[in-house]
């Protein structure tokens, strides 16, 4: 099993969009979950092995660990679609919003491709805070998709530049900053992949040299 979200992206499990997204908005504090069917195999790995595998490894893939802690243990449902995870983490549903949008998640869903048994996300969704209108009350916002597995095409679909100023607000950045730093993940982690980098510490050190780089350079406007 990949011990790299490199490994993960070479494996075609995700791709490199896909991962430089999830990866910014989880070192910004987002909640990520992670969701499998356990009664599902395959390349020999259960959902629950693949879900909690690839949960630590977004969890982990770009910010150092901290010394005389636990690594990150990433939230796991046994579901196997949104409406699934939903369902079993009533928490998580638009019943349980309030102001200060405690249901604001990633939700990454794994399955098994039918054609060749690769583990793939077939989508990631963002569950949104609630807005409140002019008249100052709460307004329930539906899940928005980041990106789909698209079998016909064989390729990820990404969904989350129509939302990329409402992410931009969720982890105090700018629009422009946000879309900045995306495209510059994706090409590092590409390249990272392209070179058979797959040792976690390698990738988390690129990672944290390209994020620093990006902290001191001027500011955009």
């Amino acid at each position: 099993m990949p011990r790299a979200i490199t490994g993960w992206i070479r494996r075609g499990t995700l791709d490199a969009e896909l991962a430089a997204l999830a990866s910014i908005l989880i070192e910004s504090g987002l909640p990520l979950v992670v969701a499998a069917m356990d009664q599902s195999r395959a390349n020999g790995w259960s959902g629950a092995e693949v879900r909690e595998a690839l949960g630590r490894t977004l969890l982990t893939c770009g910010l150092a660990p901290v010394p005389h802690t636990r690594t990150p243990a990433p939230v796991t449902v046994d579901a196997g679609s949104l409406e699934s995870v939903l369902a079993r983490m009533p928490l998580l549903s638009l019943d349980a919003i309030d102001e200060a949008g405690a249901r604001i998640a990633i939700v990454v869903v794994l399955g098994p491709d039918d054609r060749d048994g690769t583990w793939r996300v077939t989508a990631a969704h963002l569950l949104r805070p609630p807005l409140r209108d002019g008249h100052g009350h709460l307004q329930r916002q539906g899940p928005a998709v980041l990106a789909t597995w698209d079998p016909a095409i064989r390729r990820f679909e990404h969904f989350a530049w129509a939302i990329l100023a409402e992410l931009a607000v969720l982890i105090a950045r700018r629009a422009g900053d946000l879309e900045s730093d995306l495209a510059a993940r994706t090409d590092l982690l590409a390249g990272l992949v392209a070179h058979r980098v797959e040792d976690p510490g390698a990738v988390r050190l690129a990672i944290e040299a390209a994020r620093t780089a990006a902290e001191t350079a001027p500011q955009r406007h």
